[in-house]
C-alpha cells in the first residue's frame, strides 16, 4: 500500500451547504481567482454530509464552529474572513507587507459585519428560521438596512478606493487581494437582495470595482459556468 500524498499535494475541500452561494461563495471566489482546484463537498456530501463533518464527529482535525470550512490533509479551518486571509496568503492574494495585509483583514471584517447585518434584516423575528416564515415582519428591517446601512458601506468602499495611493483600482496596494473578492461579493449580494437601494446609491468607484472584479478572466469564466450557484432569495447571502 502506498503512503498517502503529503498534505500540500492533497486537494483542497470546501465544506458548505449544498445548493446555495451563502458565505461559502466568498471562499469559492478565492479558489477560482487563484486557479486552485478544490472539491465543493456540499455538492457531493449533501446537507447530511456537511452536518456530519461539522458537528457529528466527521472532522478529525481542529474543531469547526460552522461552515464554511476548508480542509486539506489533516488541516481544517473555518470562519469566512479567517479562511479568506489564510488562503490569500497561500495563493498570493495577500500583500507581503504586514501593515497592508492588516488593512486587507480589516476590510474582510467590515464585509463580515455588513453581511451579518444584511442577513438579519431578512430574519428579524427568528434569526435561525427561514425568511419564508417571516416575510411580512422583515419588510421594515430590509427597508431600514437599504436606506440607512447599505449607503454607509458603499461610501466606505468609495473612500478606501479613492485613498489607495497606488491608484490601482484595487482596495489595498497595487494588486488584487482577497479584500477585493470579498467586497465584490458583498456588492453583488447587495445588488441582488437590496436592488432598489443599491441602484439609488451614488457609488461610482465601488460599482466600477465590482464590474472589474467580475470581468477578471477566471472569475468571469466561473460566474458564467454551471458551477456558479444561483442566488438564494431568502437572505443577503
Amino acid at each position: 500500500m502506498s503512503a498517502p500524498a503529503p498534505a500540500e499535494q492533497q486537494p483542497w475541500e470546501l465544506w458548505y451547504w449544498p445548493g446555495i452561494k451563502g458565505r461559502g461563495e466568498y471562499v469559492r471566489l478565492v479558489f477560482e481567482e487563484a486557479g486552485v482546484p478544490y472539491k465543493d463537498m456540499g455538492q457531493s456530501a449533501g446537507f447530511a454530509g456537511i452536518m456530519e463533518f461539522v458537528w457529528k464527529g466527521g472532522n478529525a482535525g481542529f474543531p469547526i464552529r460552522a461552515p464554511p470550512a476548508v480542509r486539506r490533509g489533516d488541516f481544517t479551518l473555518s470562519g469566512t474572513p479567517v479562511v479568506m486571509a489564510y488562503l490569500g496568503r497561500q495563493f498570493g492574494l495577500m500583500p507581503a507587507d504586514p501593515e497592508a495585509a492588516a488593512h486587507v483583514e480589516q476590510l474582510l471584517a467590515v464585509v463580515t459585519d455588513g453581511v451579518g447585518e444584511g442577513r438579519l434584516a431578512f430574519h428579524p423575528k427568528d434569526h435561525y428560521a427561514s425568511h419564508k416564515t417571516q416575510v411580512a415582519e422583515s419588510v421594515p428591517y430590509i427597508k431600514q438596512y437599504g436606506e440607512q446601512r447599505l449607503p454607509k458601506y458603499l461610501a466606505y468602499w468609495e473612500e478606501v478606493l479613492s485613498k489607495n495611493p497606488t491608484r490601482s483600482g484595487f482596495l489595498v496596494g497595487a494588486d488584487i487581494s482577497v479584500a477585493d473578492l470579498a467586497v465584490y461579493q458583498f456588492m453583488a449580494a447587495a445588488q441582488q437582495h437590496y436592488r432598489q437601494w443599491y441602484d439609488a446609491v451614488e457609488a461610482p468607484a465601488a460599482k466600477a470595482h465590482q464590474a472589474r472584479i467580475a470581468a477578471r478572466p477566471r472569475l468571469a469564466a466561473y460566474l458564467a459556468s454551471d458551477r456558479c450557484l444561483p442566488w438564494d432569495g431568502d437572505s443577503m447571502m
